[in-house]
């Protein structure tokens, strides 16, 4: 469907006279002929709208005399059927965000609540699209964990009742609430802990710093060199799976002055690291990692870890207290790591035997 027709089923086919009371957004899409979220966007300047159907709208605002107000746009859609909320993750099949829904489910389901789940494969196309199809099933609310780096588009779905919760990663120019880890303190804590074993050389491999759990690691790992006067000259931000930060890693080590100490910011980073360290010349350069794991647990891999269920948790908390009516400002909560010592970042080496032959 072309992004400027109307996307969402028009609330009636007729127009109709003014209303004798206070106009409504849902007054004038019947009187457009247009869903109740186009009028919203064209109310907000939204793009992607259609001259045509832009200006049917305008001329009915003007004919009914409709005005929005703070407390008009925030209504719930009196059409919306209750009882469901969808959550937006990367993956649902990696276990952190496995743990994540599944705390989430436990707080839906206690409040008799279906939830629908869905993944974006960290793509913001695709993630705008399911986004839309939570919408159009009109489920009472949304738990995202974004990879778009914009959110204005979500604002349309605010001002028709829909509540939006982020989790994981902020929302940009969203005025939603917003539960997520530490994660630059985290990264300080594991460089701390590698700086206290005695490293001064020490690496980071992980992901591109586009996603904003990647870039604040990132932005905390440097910080903690930087305040203890080294410079980050090591950092390989290209590793996407294991197998790239197997390579990363191998080039790294394979360096007249590599590295003795890594930091890798992601656990489907781990398995490669391991690998490339237990095939170096140095098997017992220290390793921490971000995020705990299984694997993170077999092979004595230090980590910092943070808890994904307690995110699912407050998550799903501060979205049924919108759900039930709160009203206070966008609320901010930031969740601590945990530093937890197995071995790899105290100099005993991972336990991992070399796979050469």
């Amino acid at each position: 469907m072309a992004r400027g027709s109307d996307e969402n089923p028009p609330v009636t086919g007729r127009r109709g006279p003014a209303p004798t009371g206070r106009p409504t957004m849902r007054d004038v899409a019947s009187a457009a002929s247009v869903s109740v979220k186009t009028v919203s966007r064209v109310v907000h300047n939204y793009p992607f709208i259609s001259d045509d159907v832009r200006g049917r709208v305008q001329a009915e605002i003007r004919r009914l005399g409709f005005r929005p107000n703070g407390h008009a746009v925030g209504l719930r859609r009196a059409d919306r059927a209750a009882g469901g909320i969808g959550v937006l993750t990367a993956d649902v099949a990696d276990p952190f965000y496995a743990g994540m829904l599944s705390a989430i489910e436990q707080v839906s389901t206690a409040r008799s609540f279906t939830t629908l789940v869905a993944s974006s494969g960290e793509d913001p196309a695709r993630e705008r699209a399911l986004l839309s199809t939570f919408v159009e099933r009109r489920l009472d609310g949304l738990i995202v964990v974004s990879a778009d780096r914009a959110h204005d588009h979500l604002r349309p779905d605010l001002d028709v009742g829909t509540r939006i919760v982020f989790a994981d990663r902020p929302p940009r120019r969203l005025p939603v609430d917003y539960v997520l880890a530490a994660h630059a303190e985290g990264a300080r804590q594991a460089v701390a802990h590698l700086l206290a074993q005695g490293h001064t050389s020490i690496a980071h491999v992980g992901h591109s710093p586009a996603v904003h759990t990647a870039r604040e690691r990132l932005r905390g790992f440097r910080a903690a060199l930087t305040d203890a006067g080294l410079t980050p000259r090591a950092v390989r931000t290209d590793a996407t799976d294991a197998e790239a930060a197997y390579r990363a890693t191998a080039e790294l080590l394979s360096l007249d002055d590599a590295p003795t100490a890594l930091f890798t910011d992601n656990p489907p980073l781990v398995a490669g690291v391991a690998r490339a360290i237990a095939e170096s010349r140095a098997p017992r350069t220290a390793l921490v990692a971000f995020d705990d794991s299984e694997l993170a647990r077999v092979l004595g891999v230090t980590v910092v870890a943070q808890d994904p269920r307690e995110l699912g948790k407050r998550a799903a908390e501060l979205l049924f207290a919108r759900l039930d009516g709160a009203r206070s400002r966008p609320r901010r909560v930031v969740l601590p790591t945990t530093l937890v010592p197995r071995g790899s970042g105290e100099g005993h080496g991972v336990a991992l035997r070399s796979t050469r032959r």
